[in-house]
């Protein structure tokens, strides 16, 4: 996965690309609930056909819709942006070389690689602001207006997605507890 933003890098792996000089010890970020979607998804994928593996896969399909309707939401939000503004690029923007950004795919899950195209679309929707921005289709203020509520939103749909995987492996371990 590519990203331009150093906002969403740092979003995405706290450790590897925050400016932050005191690091947080266990952040919720993209990476960590790239690996929680994982873990849910491989208790969901299971053989045993047993109440945990049900569970699992319940939760494992409403956490997909989670996250994807966060990335239609952000497509959305992208494609009036285009819309509202004069099509025609009169000057060439320059933007961050891309940073390629390491991800495991052996973790690659429905959900998790819908968690990337998040992060792809936030960034592209990014790229789309900048340019708006320097075309004068919106003023600075706009423009960080946009962007601070994308991040809200992706921050939101992380911790939301963090306390719906720390809910579902309480109740697993319950379950297992008991049988």
């Amino acid at each position: 996965m590519k990203l331009h933003s150093k906002r969403l890098l740092s979003i995405w792996d706290h450790h590897t690309y925050s400016a932050h000089k005191k690091k947080i010890k266990k952040p919720i970020d993209g990476l960590f609930i790239f690996q929680s979607l994982f873990s849910v998804e491989a208790f969901a994928s299971r053989p045993a056909q047993n109440l945990t593996t049900q569970l699992a896969k319940r939760t494992a399909d409403a956490l997909l819709e989670k996250v994807r309707a966060l990335r239609n939401d952000i497509n959305q939000q992208h494609r009036q942006l285009i819309n509202d503004c004069d099509s025609e690029d009169i000057r060439e923007i320059i933007v961050n070389e891309p940073i390629d950004v390491a991800v495991e795919s052996r973790h690659y899950t429905p959900a998790s690689v819908m968690l990337m195209k998040v992060f792809l679309s936030c960034d592209a929707y990014f790229a789309a602001l900048y340019q708006a921005r320097m075309e004068g289709e919106l003023t600075e203020t706009e423009m960080q207006h946009h962007r601070t509520s994308t991040t809200v939103q992706l921050d939101e749909l992380l911790r939301n997605v963090h306390r719906t995987c720390l809910s579902f492996h309480k109740v697993r371990k319950e379950a297992e507890a008991k049988t």
